[in-house]
């Protein structure tokens, strides 16, 4: 029954059990990061956020302000600077890269740069700092167009975009 429950009541599940952890979220300051931020610090975690307000905001944290670490970085172009936050953090929350479909077909190697190399970033800070968990946001879209809603995690892998293939990529 494990598997037919959604992803993120798993992660609230797990999350309730590991309080007072130390937790680092990537792209904590956009809409999704931020919200997760907000839950972490109700569960009393100690909360690092790493975002380069790109596509995300200072507003959207401004319910934690006070009970955060905030780092304005960008992850993907700055591999050196980031290791040390990574330091005596339990979790890695994998949320920064970018989002849309379209703009991923003018600017690939933007999307390349961000969601596949700063990704490879994240996980190198990681492994060299012994982090526990490493919680990836990936994508439905690497699916392409699916045949099945939902779509099982096991359907064909067709990225249709390079949104899609840099965020598979990430996997």
């Amino acid at each position: 029954k494990w598997n037919k429950l959604r992803p993120f009541t798993i992660i609230g599940l797990l999350l309730k059990i590991s309080k007072y952890m130390k937790s680092l979220v990537t792209g904590g300051a956009g809409f999704i990061g931020s919200n997760l931020v907000e839950q972490l610090v109700k569960m009393g975690h100690q909360v690092t956020v790493l975002d380069n307000l790109s596509t995300g905001k200072l507003s959207n944290l401004k319910k934690v302000k006070d009970k955060i670490e905030f780092v304005q970085i960008d992850v993907a172009n700055n591999k050196d600077s980031i290791d040390k936050h990574f330091n005596n953090i339990d979790w890695v929350f994998h949320l920064a890269g970018l989002a849309d479909l379209v703009p991923s077909i003018k600017n690939p190697n933007d999307y390349f740069q961000v969601n596949v190399k700063g990704t490879l970033n994240i996980l190198e800070s990681s492994k060299k700092a012994k982090i526990k968990k490493l919680i990836y946001a990936a994508s439905a879209s690497c699916y392409g167009i699916p045949d099945k809603y939902p779509t099982d995690e096991k359907s064909k892998i067709d990225p249709q975009y390079p949104y899609a293939l840099s965020k598979f990529l990430g996997e």
